[in-house]
């Protein structure tokens, strides 16, 4: 199993065992027109090398104190996707220096 399925099946695993009313919340259209910004607020940065969980840690409690879990929720996510970022660019880097190595 690739690490990308395994990804999918991990979230369609965790978003089947949410309660629909729940699901229902964080899906919901946004009440406001800063409502869609306050994720970027709360957690204002992009996915760079000097991403660390350590960071976001602080980021989602500043969205769970802010918003509560929708805003926690969301919050999340985008840490996840920045961290997933930073490790394709780890990667890559790790590979196209082995094929640099091996030429």
């Amino acid at each position: 199993m690739q690490a990308q399925e395994f990804g999918e099946k991990m979230r369609m695993a965790f978003w089947s065992a949410l309660p629909k009313n729940l699901l229902s919340r964080i899906y919901r259209p946004p009440a406001t027109d800063e409502e869609p910004h306050d994720v970027y607020d709360a957690a204002p940065f992009e996915a760079d090398e000097g991403w660390s969980w350590v960071e976001a840690e602080k980021r989602l409690k500043r969205a769970y104190e802010e918003g509560g879990f929708p805003l926690w929720a969301r919050t999340a996510m985008r840490e996840v996707e920045a961290e997933a970022k930073v490790e394709r660019v780890r990667r890559q880097r790790e590979i196209d220096e082995k094929a640099f190595r091996g030429s």
